[in-house]
């Protein structure tokens, strides 16, 4: 995995658009974010050139200029997670885990889907 930036909050919402489709047009871009959001075009360019800063969106000229990712999903996801996991539970998956049993916020198919992923980890299997 190659240098992740990091993302703010808001600039996940341009990301993810990014994902979801690319290339993008500023105003494609735009529209896609204020689906979800109620922010000014001016507001949604700026983020888009900030993550242009950043490198982790890229930019071509095409008739107009065309946005896309230069990081993936998974690896800024993943980064992210560790960055959470280190700052709230100091690291450790099992103080993250152990909050969310204690708490109750756990469905019971959530607890069963859980279960299920650490059976087949204990098995040496990959979902």
């Amino acid at each position: 995995m190659s240098h992740i930036p990091k993302i703010g909050q808001s600039e996940w919402y341009v990301l993810k658009a990014l994902w979801e489709k690319s290339p993008l047009s500023g105003n494609e871009v735009v529209k896609a974010v204020s689906a979800h959001t109620d922010w000014s075009q001016s507001t949604i360019l700026t983020m888009l050139r900030r993550l242009v800063k950043k490198k982790a969106v890229g930019v071509k000229q095409q008739n107009v200029m065309m946005y896309y990712p230069l990081v993936k999903e998974s690896d800024v996801v993943r980064l992210e997670t560790n960055m959470f996991l280190n700052r709230v539970y100091k690291g450790s998956v099992n103080l993250l885990v152990k909050g969310f049993l204690e708490n109750g916020s756990l469905t019971e198919q959530e607890l069963n889907e859980l279960q299920s992923l650490i059976d087949s980890k204990k098995r040496g299997e990959e979902k």
